[in-house]
């Protein structure tokens, strides 16, 4: 019987995937469940949700909520966290201050919006792991707030706490292989598709070609979180390396298939499998406005209004689950960042695989810095997570996410003590930003727009 506690557990998109996927965990029957968020009433809502489903699925959890996650958190055993700030709103003013100098960039992970997002998700996130600390530091922590690399090094680096960063990216990675591959994996996929937002959002067709593929291929993947690297693709009936096959096909394929990806695998022989809105945030090769990249390689920003849409839709359906309208089956199945796989395998001493953890580096990639967060396989057992050694990247590759790992420990370190100059240092060293004043005018530009959520830095 475990202690789960989920901070951040008020939001629909935590409603429809991870709680329905806890519930729905044979090992964890009998568990506690403890919902805590600021926001009252969407807790209150997921609560019914989860007592419904509890109830109906005869899953034995006792379920607790609250709006005080130190009331929560002792004896946890496990603690969930998904933190979000005002994100569509930020991501826009980011991306805006952006463009403002030049730099078109996606605003998430990486790039000058990447250390914003860092650091208003820092701001939030760090009363909570003190807490976390001081309650429950026998906990494991399951982190899905972004950027997963820097937070789950504040966390670890910072806090001293047992973290594990999780992430369903690679699910993307299966669905490219889903579709490129589709004739000999046997698969019904659309021909020529060209992945697009609106489509992921009306339908989920790239989760379902991904899920489908997964079942009889295996992708092995290295780097950080969103930025990881196709080692090995392997059929999962005869063990036959299906890489060269992979490599082939693509080049067949709809030339508006992930075109930036692609053209990276040309130049630096692997494939990523993040696709190209995520990858791009991590390089200099396509934020210039004045070249006219985005536009080259048709990237697609995140849909802000369809986002927000979205979300007003899953609390409706959400609404209508609790209400009876709306059947339970559909929370089965959904997509999830795997949380509920990891503490069923801890408490059942599974031994079993997953496909992408993020961990500090124990020499699980030969040639990155120990100690840096990695995205690398894993078996999991009663003993925790354990990173599965890939050996080492190709050379250019490796050097992209040595960058990368120096530019998220400088901005941690920022974010953490609340130092201009680090933030500075760390806006000047990302590839996207040529030229020193720029760096100066951004880190302005951002504080003074966003002073509310960034207040480490007014102290």
């Amino acid at each position: 019987m475990s202690r789960i506690v989920v901070i951040g557990a008020g939001s629909a998109s935590f409603g429809l995937s991870t709680l329905g996927a806890l519930l729905l965990r044979p090992e964890l029957r009998g568990s506690e469940l403890c919902l805590v968020d600021v926001d009252a009433q969407g807790l209150e809502q997921i609560m019914r949700l989860a007592e419904k489903a509890n109830r109906e699925w005869g899953s034995g959890f006792t379920l607790r909520s609250s709006t005080q996650r130190r009331e929560m958190l002792p004896g946890a055993d496990f603690v969930i966290t998904a933190i979000a700030v005002d994100r569509e709103k930020t991501w826009a003013m980011d991306r805006a201050l952006g463009l403002k100098y030049g730099i078109n960039h996606y605003a998430e992970n990486g790039g000058p919006g990447g250390f914003m997002h860092t650091a208003r998700n820092a701001a939030q996130f760090m009363p909570v792991l003190e807490d976390i600390r001081e309650l429950a530091p026998q906990a494991l922590l399951l982190n899905f707030t972004n950027p997963v690399p820097r937070i789950s090094r504040l966390a670890h680096h910072h806090y001293g706490l047992r973290t594990v960063g999780i992430c369903h990216q690679i699910m993307f990675g299966y669905m490219q292989v889903g579709f490129v591959l589709a004739e000999e994996l046997r698969l019904e996929v659309p021909e020529n598709y060209t992945f697009t937002w609106q489509d992921e959002f009306d339908n989920g067709r790239t989760y379902a070609v991904g899920r489908a593929a997964a079942e009889k291929v295996q992708i092995t993947a290295a780097g950080i979180n969103h930025f990881t690297w196709m080692l090995s693709l392997t059929d999962n009936r005869t063990g036959e390396d299906l890489y060269p096959l992979f490599r082939e096909k693509l080049e067949k394929y709809n030339p508006a298939f992930e075109p930036f990806s692609r053209d990276l695998y040309r130049v630096f022989g692997l494939y990523p499998v993040n696709g190209d809105n995520h990858i791009l945030e991590y390089l200099p090769y396509t934020h210039s406005v004045y070249r006219k990249t985005w536009e080259r390689y048709n990237i697609q920003m995140y849909p802000f209004d369809t986002a927000a849409a979205l979300r007003e839709r899953m609390w409706r359906e959400i609404a209508e689950m609790v209400e009876g309208k709306r059947p339970l089956e559909s929370l089965k199945g959904l997509p999830s960042e795997r949380a509920e796989a990891i503490i069923a395998a801890i408490v059942a001493d599974s031994h079993a695989p997953e496909d992408a953890v993020n961990i500090p580096n124990d020499g699980y990639i030969d040639n990155l810095p120990r100690g840096s967060i990695v995205e690398v396989p894993a078996v999991v057992d009663a003993e925790g997570v354990h990173g599965t050694s890939v050996g080492a990247l190709l050379p250019a590759v490796a050097e992209l996410c040595r960058r990368e790992i120096t530019l998220a420990e400088l901005t941690t370190e920022a974010v953490y003590h609340g130092d201009r100059e680090l933030a500075l240092q760390a806006l000047a060293l990302d590839p996207m930003v040529d030229a020193l004043d720029v760096a100066r005018h951004l880190l302005n530009d951002f504080l003074q727009t966003q002073k509310e959520y960034v207040p480490q830095f007014f102290k």
